[in-house]
């Protein structure tokens, strides 16, 4: 693969995609079944010693209005369910190091925005619960939020993440996407200017609380979701993280992957010494584009999965 780690952004996603052999009831009506994907993938990372952070169960489902208690409740229960069950499958091969939860925090929905929608709130009723889970395993866990500079100061961003941490949400490691790529009607979420001020207020936050800090770091252009960005911002974007104190850099590049998420890795042959009929996809991060297709505009993009529900303006 090229690559030291993998994290393969979810198992499952609501209704429309699934990536491993499930026999949960609530995912045997997913509309497209790539079940081989997962065990594809751990072969793959067998051969070449790449390690594997699983991702769990996405449902976007109000994410953004936020959910309320209840519905928090029901998320973390279903993530449960997949973790649990993906530990009985794969719990015991030495290149999974732990999961992902799919679902990305931004401080914009839980500082205010509803009486009851709290970091605490938050915390409590699903980052915490699934984060015991996992770590009860053996299993380390990794989050990857965002944020929007149009919405927030470091500081803030910074107080938000503190709070989080203080309500027992414990990850193993913290990877922010940059946000360098990502934009909202041509507004983008950050910029090489001042994009080192949040990262380093996040790295505060993690530092504080013993949290390991890396960087999601956007490939793709602003302006131009489906075409990578050229070299020279994609230094800058590297240094910056470095400087800001990363530990490690995940990457992310939509002009790979287009609309159709994890299946495309199908288009993609690993180049090793693993006999061809046992070549599996090559893999790389993966999570969803801001953007709205201008090929079919009846669909959107969920986190890479297509669906006929727009997301919300500020993603």
């Amino acid at each position: 693969m090229g690559m030291d780690y993998v994290v393969l952004q979810y198992a499952a996603v609501e209704a429309t995609h699934l990536y491993y052999p499930s026999q949960l009831d609530f995912l045997q009506n997913t509309q497209y079944k790539n079940n081989q994907l997962f065990p594809k993938s751990i072969e793959a990372a067998k051969a070449t010693g790449t390690r594997i952070y699983l991702g769990l169960y996405y449902n976007a489902t109000d994410w953004y209005v936020p959910p309320t208690a209840i519905q928090l409740d029901t998320l973390a229960a279903r993530n449960q369910k997949v973790l649990d069950e993906l530990y009985t499958l794969y719990g015991n091969e030495s290149v999974v190091e732990g999961v992902y939860i799919p679902q990305e925090v931004a401080r914009y929905y839980w500082d205010g925005l509803r009486e009851d929608a709290t970091a605490e709130s938050l915390s409590e009723h699903f980052l915490k619960p699934i984060t015991q889970a996992a770590k009860a395993k053996g299993w380390k866990v990794m989050a990857a939020p965002f944020y929007n500079k149009n919405l927030e100061t470091p500081e803030k961003l910074q107080a938000f993440f503190e709070s989080l941490f203080a309500a027992g949400f414990k990850p193993d490691i913290l990877a922010p996407q940059d946000g360098v790529g990502a934009s909202d009607a041509g507004n983008p979420h950050a910029d090489i200017a001042t994009v080192g001020s949040y990262e380093r207020a996040l790295a505060q936050a993690c530092s504080k609380y013993g949290i390991e800090f890396w960087i999601d770091m956007e490939l793709f252009r602003t302006d131009e979701p489906h075409a990578p960005a050229d070299s020279a911002r994609l230094s800058a974007q590297l240094d910056t993280a470095r400087s800001a104190g990363a530990a490690k850099v995940i990457v992310y590049d939509l002009a790979v992957l287009g609309n159709v998420g994890l299946d495309s890795l199908e288009k993609w042959n690993l180049k090793t010494d693993v006999p061809e009929s046992s070549t599996p996809s090559s893999i790389i991060r993966h999570r969803g584009a801001v953007n709205h297709s201008k090929r079919n505009p009846r669909y959107y993009r969920l986190n890479g999965a297509r669906t006929q529900k727009p997301r919300p303006l500020f993603k």
